[in-house]
């Protein structure tokens, strides 16, 4: 065998063999039938949107796009084509690097794998793009509907920030006239009603700015119902008197307003508080003093807030001055009487006043007000009290209403003649005892029996030594 292997013969009869063997296996297929090949179709697709893709939105917008659509024209195997969707072929516009102004640019496009592009229509697109500007604006929240009976919206609180930035063309941007958003309040009851709301930018005539970007969007509101309330001014009243020598220099409460609560009726009927008190009694020397007061709600009031104040009192000693030639000041009079004053011809007066040093110090005769009040007085002669109308914690030293004469004509009385006597035809004769049977005066007029002299009472006030101009609060001192 050994030698039959070694014959150079035998080798190449075996190298034939195995030659003709590997032919045969290599060119099997040739003689196997061969498949039908799969059928080939082609489709226009039309209505594919061009979609943008590159553009920084931070910097500019499209203004102008032609055309936003195109038309292609595909082919590839026909279940290639049967089992793609529409938003499998996708056309696209690559802005990447472009700035504002118009520009021409090719289209691209990606298409489901098996099919190829024959054509598009068009194949690029004209855009034009802007800068867009970014601007602040503050939130506006309007409250809709009415709350439960009784109850009241009050002012909403956005959060966190009621500013908000719109993002427009710049073109655009004067368009926005307002940023709103709306929360419904109907029959609400709650302390506090908290919701997540929708903003809109509107134009002047209350339309919508189509395309404006919010941010952000949507914001926190809070709008706190209460019972309805009204803020009102706080006056403290000063009850009793301080002891000889003192007097008050400066009444400084914490807070000027405060705020009640109840029903709107009750609330209408009110414009100021003047049921706080501080009692000078307590006081006996100079000095600064901090007085805490609680606060009492009005008849048919709920609630007040602050429910007690700090009332910061100033006590010194007390000072005396005259104020020379103030000037009085009529009123009540009309057109049809002439009013005018007797006396003090000068229509001045002198008014002795006490107070604290620093406020009587800063005196001046504009701070005094001398009204003479002749309303419904009749034509004559009459004596008038003085109103006397002094700054807060000064008061006149003496109690003693001060008094001006007046005298009041009557400006469209008839004016009546006498008419001339007849000469006479003899000479009378001389009445010894000088009587007539009338008294008359040097212009030969009866004289009037008696002239009426009216004069007002004095005040209850100026009885009782207390100025008729203390105000509220004002404090009567003895010296």
């Amino acid at each position: 065998m050994d030698k039959w292997l070694m014959n150079n013969n035998a080798a190449k009869i075996i190298a034939l063999v195995l030659g003709v063997l590997l032919f045969a296996v290599v060119h099997k297929d040739d003689t196997t039938p061969t498949s039908p090949q799969p059928l080939m179709e082609s489709r226009w697709i039309d209505d594919v949107q061009v979609r943008i893709v590159g553009l920084d939105t931070k910097q500019q917008v499209i203004k102008s796009i032609r055309p936003d659509k195109v038309r292609i024209q595909v082919r590839g195997k026909r279940t290639a084509i049967a089992s793609a969707l529409p938003e499998d072929y996708k056309v696209t516009l690559d802005l990447t690097g472009y700035g504002k102004g118009k520009h021409v640019v090719q289209l691209r496009h990606e298409l489901p794998t098996g099919i190829d592009l024959m054509s598009m229509e068009p194949s690029s697109a004209t855009i034009e793009l802007e800068d867009v500007q970014t601007k602040e604006y503050e939130v506006q929240v309007q409250t809709e509907g009415t709350p439960a009976k009784g109850y009241k919206a009050g002012t909403p609180i956005v959060r966190p920030s009621n500013r908000v930035h719109v993002t427009l063309p710049a073109s655009r941007m004067a368009e926005v006239k307002s940023i709103v958003g709306a929360v419904s309040v109907d029959k609400a009851n709650e302390s506090v009603i908290t919701k997540r709301v929708k903003l809109t930018a509107y134009n002047a005539r209350g339309d919508e700015v189509e395309g404006a970007v919010l941010t952000p969007s949507f914001v926190e509101v809070e709008v706190p119902i209460t019972k309805p309330f009204k803020t009102v001014p706080l006056q403290v009243n000063l009850i009793g008197q301080l002891a000889e020598g003192l007097a008050v220099s400066a009444l400084s409460p914490d807070v000027n307003q405060v705020t009640l609560y109840g029903p709107q009726e009750a609330l209408d009927k009110i414009e100021y508080l003047d049921n706080v008190q501080v009692d000078l009694r307590q006081f006996e020397a100079a000095g600064t003093y901090k007085i805490k007061v609680q606060l009492t709600p009005p008849a048919n009031i709920e609630k007040i807030e602050p429910s007690e104040i700090t009332v910061e009192l100033q006590i010194s000693g007390v000072k005396q001055r005259t104020i020379t030639d103030v000037p009085i000041t009529l009123t009540g009079d009309n057109d049809r009487l002439e009013t005018t004053i007797a006396e003090p011809a000068s229509r001045k007066m002198d008014v002795i006043v006490v107070g604290a040093p620093n406020l009587i110090d800063a005196l001046k005769v504009s701070d005094i007000q001398l009204i003479a009040n002749v309303n419904d007085l009749p034509p004559g002669e009459h004596t008038v009290n003085l109103q006397v109308n002094l700054p807060r914690f000064v008061r006149r030293v003496d109690s003693t209403p001060l008094t001006i004469k007046v005298v009041i004509k009557d400006t469209e009385a008839p004016v009546t003649t006498l008419p001339d006597p007849k000469p006479p035809t003899s000479i009378p004769e001389e009445v010894g005892n000088g009587s007539t049977s009338g008294t008359q005066n040097e212009t030969g007029h009866p004289s009037n029996p008696s002239t009426d002299t009216h004069e007002n009472p004095p005040s209850s006030n100026e009885a009782e030594g207390t100025p008729s101009d203390a105000v509220n609060g004002s404090v009567e001192h003895s010296n």
